[in-house]
């Protein structure tokens, strides 16, 4: 049997299913109220799922946090961690242009990436990073909104709407589309068992972590 590596870890599975589908939850349910001319009725239903969702959502994140906080400094600790060859990673985005449309942009030549390459780093980031921004001015546009100065409402409720589309569009413009064709890692982190992903598909995207966490160490930080 082809050797296999662990790659997500039970915690890592649990918090990423239940963020994916309460996040697209949350998208749709905000949307709907927001876009479309509802009636009151509706658009007040449509409201108490949104912020029933969202507290499904914002226990999820914190959760991880709390319950998993190794899978949690792992993870950001491998976001955080930066050098030399993630930089050169932006000379040829990856080689995903040469790969995919055929453009001969940057060097042939890939560098070498760690658990995660250049482009998933500064992706993820940002993706944390709203991750917490729009759980945070969710429950204070709905718990605060008297306290809260009338043109201060307006920029964080337009933040909390245009950021949510902003990253979602990333989601499903890039992050869905490289994530279905590295099919090993898809499996490993939407599938039933173990997170695993074989030897080849770590050593192809992750050789530096391969080295370094799993080969050197036996560990998988």
């Amino acid at each position: 049997m082809a050797e296999r590596i662990m790659r997500f870890h039970t915690a890592d599975k649990v918090f990423h299913a239940v963020n994916a589908i309460t996040w697209f939850a949350l998208l749709f349910t905000g949307a709907l109220v927001y876009f479309c001319q509802l009636s009151d009725e509706m658009a007040n239903s449509l409201m108490v799922w949104h912020i029933g969702i969202g507290v499904v959502y914002t226990f999820n994140l914190l959760g991880f946090i709390v319950f998993a906080p190794h899978r949690y400094a792992a993870m950001m600790n491998s976001l955080l961690t930066w050098d030399m060859d993630t930089i050169k990673w932006f000379r040829n985005f990856g080689g995903y242009p040469r790969r995919f449309f055929g453009i001969p942009f940057g060097p042939e030549e890939v560098p070498p990436q760690g658990r995660y390459n250049a482009g998933q780093k500064m992706s993820y980031l940002i993706f944390m990073f709203m991750m917490y921004a729009l759980a945070v001015t969710g429950w204070l546009l709905f718990y605060f909104a008297p306290a809260i100065p009338k043109d201060a409402f307006w920029y964080m409720y337009m933040f909390h709407v245009w950021g949510s589309i902003i990253v979602s569009l990333m989601v499903v413009g890039a992050h869905i589309p490289l994530a279905l064709l590295s099919w090993e890692h898809f499996k490993g982190i939407w599938g039933l068992g173990e997170g695993t992903i074989s030897y080849e598909a770590a050593e192809h995207h992750s050789p530096k972590w391969l080295e370094k966490d799993v080969i050197r160490t036996n560990f998988e930080k």
